[in-house]
């Protein structure tokens, strides 16, 4: 016998129409593209709903598109279909992750004056009430969930924020052609504006400016004191000198030393786990020869700062933060270093009935937090502050995890994360900590025995800012080359 000829269903025997429906998701994907969109999930890959979605900074920075592709010649009294835009619809009544805007694809329609009236800027409100009732009668035969007397009045707005372009694959094509030389916003004339403000950005402004650091040097006691302990256990002490004010101290559990800026003297009540005699010790040799123990100690002083200032720190996360005391009320606020109240925590509240809650109450409280260090570099102590958001359900317990993300990205704003935003939660932070007699606080006794220093600041030739975009640069008058030869 001779070769045997066999048939292979690509896509397989049932999907036929998977391969066009592909297709026709490619011409719709250059063609958004053209105008400047940016692909971010698809549903072959991730297996979403939706069969694409999409971004566009020019347009709406972080809002997303869903992006709808129908191949296929549709009607308005498929069921199939119009259970698909009542999803759309309730996805979008729920303003999940900031709501989106939703762009339908079809290949084809059928009655086209029908959908106009619908989708278009008719909106033609007897048409959708018309629509909504065929499509509650056809959800009651398939035992389907059908549309609400509210969601009735609200499918209207959806579908007037719709955006419904109809064309095949082959005139999408013919307008990415058409729009990839002409279109300001287009992949490719974008990219040659964007190295082209690049190149004329790259080149630093000569201006003499200062960069501050978020660091701030401190003085600490010429001396320090070691002391052998009768107990490696920590929690030992605390347990025994609840009553009594102890000044801060680290033990190691193996050696049983003791280590502190305060003498172990009959003053201290840690004298009596004390065995044998104090050694006072340099602390310049101590920063130079064991910076790792040096830090140690300065950081259980600067934690009981902390504690002393009424401000909780979570351990997990290291992050400082005013409690919300007075949870009836729905900002608190501290004094800040220019002598004005300053918020330090906000109660967020839901806006609408939600599962999670009703309109009015508690959904979150949003803390000013830090986050402490302190390093030793090259034999000198230094406290390195972090300003960070942080977030509570009741003003104490913390939110982490997925949810704590979705809340920085709503509070995640460049255009109020700037330097000067910063360093005047920087000078706040330094203020409530290092300057209590000025803010009302009143002061560790062993306070005086550091002397904490303002924010390192580095003097340079050039500054951070940029010129304008629009500013013609010299080498624009006759090439770059050609000028600096």
């Amino acid at each position: 016998m001779g070769d045997v000829m066999t048939i292979h269903f690509l896509y397989g025997r049932r999907e036929s129409l998977t391969a066009k429906a592909e297709a026709y998701k490619k011409a719709v994907r250059k063609y958004l593209e053209s105008l400047g969109f940016s692909q971010t999930t698809d549903s072959a890959v991730e297996g979403t709903f939706e069969d694409m979605t999409f971004y566009n900074p020019t347009i709406e920075p972080g809002r997303r598109f869903l992006i709808e592709a129908k191949a296929e010649d549709l009607s308005l009294t498929n069921f199939k279909l119009a259970s698909e835009l009542v999803k759309y619809f309730r996805l979008w009544l729920s303003r999940s992750n900031g709501g989106f805007k939703f762009y339908f694809f079809a290949q084809a329609v059928k009655e086209p004056e029908r959908w106009e009236a619908i989708f278009s800027e008719k909106n033609d409100a007897f048409a959708i009430k018309q629509w909504c009732k065929w499509y509650n009668s056809s959800a009651s035969k398939k035992s389907k969930q059908g549309l609400s007397d509210q969601e009735i009045k609200e499918i209207g707005k959806f579908f007037a924020e719709c955006k419904l372009i109809v064309a095949n694959s082959q005139r999408l094509e013919t307008a990415v052609c058409e729009k990839e030389d002409q279109a300001a916003q287009s992949i490719s004339r974008m990219s040659k504006e964007l190295l082209s403000v690049v190149l004329k950005r790259t080149a630093p402004v000569m201006k003499k400016s200062n960069i501050i650091m978020n660091v701030l040097p401190v003085e600490l006691p010429t001396k320090y004191y070691v002391c052998e302990a009768n107990t490696g256990n920590k929690n030992e002490i605390f347990e025994a000198l609840k009553d009594r004010e102890i000044p801060p101290f680290v033990l190691k559990s193996r050696s049983r030393l003791m280590y502190s800026f305060i003498p172990f003297d009959q003053s201290n009540p840690l004298t009596q786990f004390a065995v044998g005699q104090q050694n006072a010790e340099i602390t310049r040799n101590l920063q130079e020869k064991n910076p790792g123990l040096c830090s140690e100690i300065v950081n259980v002083f600067l934690r009981r700062i902390v504690w002393n200032r009424g401000i909780l720190r979570d351990k997990d996360s290291n992050i400082s933060y005013f409690p919300m005391l007075d949870k009836t009320k729905k900002t608190r606020y501290v004094k800040g270093p220019n002598g004005k109240q300053q918020w330090v925590v906000k109660r967020y509240a839901y806006l609408e009935d939600t599962k999670y809650g009703k309109k009015g109450e508690t959904n979150f409280f949003f803390h000013r937090g830090l986050m402490l260090e302190t390093p030793t570099y090259f034999g000198k102590s230094y406290v390195e502050i972090s300003p960070k958001k942080y977030y509570t359900r009741d003003g104490s317990t913390p939110i982490d995890g997925e949810e704590r993300k979705r809340l920085d990205l709503n509070f995640r704003n460049p255009k109020y994360d700037r330097a000067n935003t910063r360093i005047r939660l920087m000078r706040f932070w330094r203020f409530i900590l290092f300057e209590p007699q000025k803010n009302k606080t009143k002061p560790e006794n062993w306070l005086p025995l550091f002397n904490f220093g303002d924010f390192v600041t580095l003097k340079v030739d050039w500054s951070p800012n940029v010129i304008d975009r629009t500013q013609t640069r010299l080498w624009d008058f006759g090439g770059h080359n050609k000028i600096c030869e």
